[in-house]
């Protein structure tokens, strides 16, 4: 018998500059709705653009600045 895991692994891309991705309004919904944990955005013109998180020293430097 072969198990399952519930939870799905993450799948770490690597996208290059230079390649740009575009998505619908519906599409960016539901790639929003399935990543919470992720950041992105959307141009007027549907170019999709995903953020890194923030943490480690970028996150301590934030902080510093909010204070």
């Amino acid at each position: 018998m072969v198990q399952v895991s519930a939870q799905p692994k993450p799948l770490l891309v690597q996208i290059p500059g230079e390649i740009a991705l575009t998505v619908t309004h519906q599409q960016f919904t539901a790639l929003t709705a399935a990543n919470r944990d992720l950041r992105f955005e959307r141009t007027a013109t549907g170019e999709l653009i995903v953020n890194p998180p923030a943490g480690g020293r970028s996150g301590k430097r934030n902080a510093r600045i909010t204070t």
